[in-house]
Order: structure tokens, then sequence, then C-alpha cells
């Protein structure tokens, strides 16, 4: 993540591609960042499905993963940081016939703390919940996470 400022929602769907090119593959994008609400996009196609021409728990699950990405990239203006998930449970609840939406909230408090603990210490720990929802806003599954965000660039 370079130093940008805040980018337009095909920027972010473009960076978190070069960064994870999966993404590219299973044609996810970043759809909404209003109200402290993420959304993104995962299509049902050839990519996606299995053998039930159902989507696959894997896309399912990377379109519940992504969002935690988001909201970092969103929300730190520096390459210094980066996200990475630590925990993500997700239950399944409907087989989704068709594409998927990812939604989580992040509001201004916790943005607020994630920017505080960057500048304090270098790291910052965060939850999300996620609702995955198709095309007939039917829910597919609700995911949480755990995220952990620092420099871990320099570890490398």
């Amino acid at each position: 993540m370079k130093n940008k400022g805040k980018l337009s929602l095909e920027r972010y769907t473009e960076e978190a591609r070069q960064l994870c090119p999966i993404y590219t593959v299973i044609g996810l994008e970043a759809k909404s960042l209003i109200d402290n609400v993420y959304k993104c996009y995962t299509p049902l196609c050839d990519y996606t499905k299995n053998h039930l021409n159902i989507m696959h728990a894997g896309p399912i699950w990377m379109t519940a993963e992504y969002l935690g990405g988001l909201v970092v990239m969103h929300n730190c203006e520096s390459s210094q940081f980066q996200p990475v998930v630590a925990n993500l449970e997700i239950n399944f609840i409907n087989p989704a016939n068709s594409g998927i939406y990812g939604e989580l909230e992040f509001d201004e408090i916790a943005v607020k703390a994630l920017r505080q603990d960057l500048e304090s210490s270098g790291q910052h720990k965060f939850e999300t919940k996620v609702i995955i929802r198709d095309e007939a806003e039917q829910i597919i599954a609700k995911a949480q996470g755990i995220y952990v965000v620092r420099n871990f660039l320099d570890a490398v």
C-alpha cells in the first residue's frame, strides 16, 4: 500500500488484486465504503462455483476475509503497516446460487483506535463481523475474524 489518501473503489479493487492475485481470478471487487459500511462483491462464475453450480466455500471465505484488508487500506495512509488475518471463522447458512456481497461495519471509534494504536505502538488487533448475502439479499454466511496490523515486511 502506497501513501495515497483515499482511493476510488476501482483503485481499492486494483490494489487488492495486485497484492493478492487470487482476487482477480475470483472477480472480487470493492463496492461501497459509505457510512463506515464496507462492501465487496464476488460473482458466481466458472472460477467460483463448485460441482453443484453453487458458490464454492473458498470464494465465500475469501470475500469475508477481504473486508478486513479493505478497512486497513481505507484507513491507513502509509504502506508501513500491513493487515494479516489471524483467524476467520465462518458459518455457512445457505447455498449461493448467484454472486455474493460481503458487508462489514467498522465505526469511527474502531477507526480511531486503529490509527492511535498504529501511531503509538506500531501494531493493532481488531475483530470483524461479516455478513455474506446473495444477490437476492438472502444470508449465505456469517463470519467473525481477527486481524493483526503491523509492519510485517521488516520481519521478513
